[in-house]
Formats: C-alpha cells, structure tokens, sequence
C-alpha cells in the first residue's frame, strides 16, 4: 500500500535534485561556454576589482619598444594613434577594446603562471600581470603610419614565409590616451571619417586588378598551355550586351603581358573560361570566405558564389569589379602565398607572452594555413608580376637591384573615385615582406598605394622586419 507521506517526501526530494541538477548545468555553461565572454564584458566590475590592486602588463613591440605601459594607476600609449587599431584601449568608462580586450587576462596575470593567476584570484597587492610581444616592427609601423596620414586607407606587411604581422595601419586613427580617448569620445565615435574602424581587417572593398593575380592562378592551373597563349584587346568586351572597358586599346597581348598592362578585356575573358565551377572552386582553395583566426576584430570576407553563376558577375570578379569583396589583410596573405610557393600561412600578431620575471610563459609557432597554388604556378605568377613593376602600370614601386614582385589595382566603387590598391612582395625570388596599400578614393594604384609600399618595403628590407 502506497504511502501518501513518503510519496510527497520523494516527489520533493525529485524536484530538489532537479534543481541542483538544473543549477549545476547553467554554472557549467556560464563557466564553461560563456566565461570568457563575459570576464571581457565591460560590463563585468570584476576585472577592473583586479585591476584595482594589480598592475597591468606592458604591451611592446618586437624589439622591445614600449607600446602600451600603466605608470600612477593610468595606462598611457607612447606612440598615441599609430598602434590605437592594434592595441585598442583600456577606460573604465568605454570599456576595452583591440589586444587590450583580447588579452584582458594575460595582461592582468589571470592566465599564465598557476601561482600567480592564484595570488591575483586570491587578492593578493602589489602584483605585475603578464607581458606581451608582439611582432609588429615599430620603425616600419611608424613609417606606414606616416605615410597613410594623408589619406583614409590602410598598409599591411608581413613576413609571408611565417606569417608574422610587421605592420598594421589604419587611417584616420584615433589617440587612445585616456584623456583623449574619453574628452573626444563623441567626436570620435561620430567622425563620417570612421576613426575606430580598422580598415586593414574589418574593411571591405572590391580588389580591383589585384585580383588578377588570382585569377592569372586560376587560369595557368585549368590550362596548362595559357602562358603561350595571345588574346586580341580590342580596349572593350560586351558580355550579354554589357560593355566593359580597358583603359587602352592593348592589342596582341599573352598572360605576362596582360598583367603588366592590366588588360581588362583578357581577364574577364580568362573568367568566363575558367566557368563557374572552376573560378568558384579555385576561390576556395584560396580560402575565400573561410573563417580566419586573429587576435583581433576581423572582418568576413563574402563569398557570393550566385553571383558567379550569371556570365557579367563572373567576368566582373574576374576582375575584382562587382560583388567580390576582400579586406587588406586578405590581399597581403594572398601576394605572401604567391611568393611563398603557393603556400598561405596563418597570420599572426602575438610574439610572445611572459611572466614578470620575463620568463617566456607562451610563444607563437608558424603554421602553414593552406595551399593556394602548385610551386609551379606560383613561380610563373611571380614572375608575370616582376613584370608588372619593371616595365607595367607598378613601376613607382621599382626598387633599382631588388626585384619587387607586384600588382596596382583601381577599384571602381559607385561612392566616388576609385580605391587605389597595390600589393607586393620582395625580393622576389626570397621574399621576406609582403605587402598591400589600400587608398579610399585614391584613384589609380600604381600613382598612389605602389610609392608607399616601395617604402615600407624598403625599409622592411633594410633593417631586417
């Protein structure tokens, strides 16, 4: 015979258990799937509780220069807005924002050595959070910013045989100091200019003819013959009764050729060869659309595969025109890859990370992310790009005895002048520094974006990057 009491008792004991069962899975996902998110979050006065009582690590470039440092319980930055789009800021009123977020932890010695995560956990004073390195080359992010300054644009350089990030600049920028940051915060955050975008990774813009080089890739792995092969400019081709237009009539022109003087009508053309299928399938092998890991904000590329279906999308992206979208970073991974062999590596900001005692408590490795293009293909393009400096529409970045492997771009845009591109990669045969120049509105590429990369790679060359 059932027990009412003893019925009622388990029923209890059941829905108490439940509850515990209930509240140990929502601690498991607050700890688990969104700690991380929420010990970022502004929001959360913890961090700033540790940060009361802990002095926050320095952030410094890879020769040691001093990028971000906490000096009388404020966080100043050396060299104000030519970092702002990398490091980001640190204010109790906006919040944290670049590598200062991303690293929030590091920076304040919750991650790192266990015993003094737990000595700062503990609430322990007088403690030092964790350094971090970064590979950015000061000299050359200075010079990048420098040159920028004048336009609203961006500069990327990095190492393409490991993958390093030497430069990283956005203009306009913005002055991270805390007095500045939070006196001309309205202003800021309001600027039509978009000071707080980093336009090196979150912008988007058509690659004009840097695309070429993709798809000049795409074509030499579908037909192995296209390097013997001439096309007739006519300085225009109609596609379903659209004309696109070159700038000139080119007359008898072949792969290398075509590059070096831009030819429109060819590759468009080699486009609607390739196919669908084909071009499509080759942007996926370069990874377009992929997500990319960095340790900052990053745009995603589009990768609007419908508009290859119709043959005007098709010879448009072929080109770099219509919907195809990349951001700068992008465009200096894919010049990187061409130059080293065919092989895109994982870019990469952090250096290294170390405990007050400067010991080496995490050091970034090299990885290889993906194989665009065969060895083979990758020296032909290279070489069609040598080209396109010593004697096509990239010789303002001619560099007397260095042979500078490059590509201009002009992107037309319905918003105003075209975006001036360059991108590069030097020397060409051992490349140490990529490169990629974008101008807003900066008219054509080899007049405005291939000057400046002449000089970051100059400079990268010369002291080492």
């Amino acid at each position: 015979m059932n027990d009412p009491m003893r019925d009622t008792m388990n029923r209890c004991r059941y829905f108490i258990a439940g509850c515990f069962l209930l509240l140990s899975l929502y601690l498991m996902y607050i700890v688990i799937v969104r700690g991380d998110s929420l010990s970022r979050s502004s929001a959360n006065p913890r961090p700033w509780m540790i940060e009361s009582r802990v002095l926050r690590g320095g952030i410094y470039a890879r020769q040691g220069e001093t990028l971000a440092d906490t000096a009388g319980g404020v966080r100043s930055y050396p060299f104000g807005a030519v970092y702002a789009n990398i490091i980001g800021y640190s204010s109790r009123r906006l919040g944290k924002s670049g590598l200062e977020k991303t690293y929030d932890s590091e920076l304040l010695g919750l991650k790192g050595s266990l015993m003094e995560s737990l000595k700062v956990r503990w609430g322990m004073k007088g403690l030092r959070g964790n350094d971090l390195y970064l590979t950015i080359d000061n000299n050359l992010q200075q010079r990048a910013a420098a040159l920028l300054s004048p336009y609203t644009g961006a500069a990327v350089a990095l190492n393409p045989q490991t993958g390093e990030i030497l430069a990283l600049a956005s203009s306009p920028s913005f002055d991270p100091n805390l007095k500045a940051l939070e006196g001309q915060w309205d202003t800021t955050r309001t600027d039509p200019r978009r000071p707080l975008l980093d336009r090196a990774t979150q912008g988007l813009y058509p690659p004009g003819s840097t695309m070429k080089i993709i798809t000049a890739s795409l074509g030499l792995n579908k037909f192995p013959g296209l390097a013997g092969e001439t096309y007739d400019c006519k300085g225009e081709i109609t596609v379903q009764g659209r004309v696109l237009k070159d700038l000139r009539v080119h007359g008898e022109v072949n792969l290398k050729s075509a590059l070096a003087v831009s030819c429109n009508s060819y590759f468009a053309t080699l486009g609607l060869r390739l196919g669908a299928k084909d071009f499509t399938g080759g942007l996926a092998a370069f990874g377009w659309g992929d997500p990319l890991n960095l340790d900052l904000p990053l745009s995603q590329i589009p990768f609007d595969q419908k508009s290859f279906q119709d043959p005007n999308g098709l010879a448009e992206a072929a080109i770099g025109q219509g919907k195809i979208l990349v951001n700068p970073l992008y465009m200096a991974m894919v010049a990187g890859a061409i130059g080293n062999g065919g092989t895109m590596m994982q870019p990469y900001l952090m250096q290294e990370i170390r405990d007050p005692g400067r010991g080496v408590l995490w050091s970034a490795r090299p990885q290889a992310l993906r194989k665009v293009i065969s060895p083979q293909i990758a020296a032909q393009v290279k070489d069609d790009m040598v080209g396109v400096v010593n004697s096509g529409t990239g010789t303002a970045a001619y560099i007397p005895g260095l042979d500078v492997a490059g590509k201009t771009g002009s992107a037309e845009n319905p918003g105003g002048d075209p975006h001036a591109w360059f991108v590069a990669f030097a020397p060409a045969n051992d490349p140490k520094v990529a490169v990629c120049v974008l101008i807003e509105h900066g008219g054509e590429g080899g007049q405005v974006a291939a000057p400046i990369a002449r000089e970051l790679i100059q400079l990268a060359l010369t002291q080492g990057g």
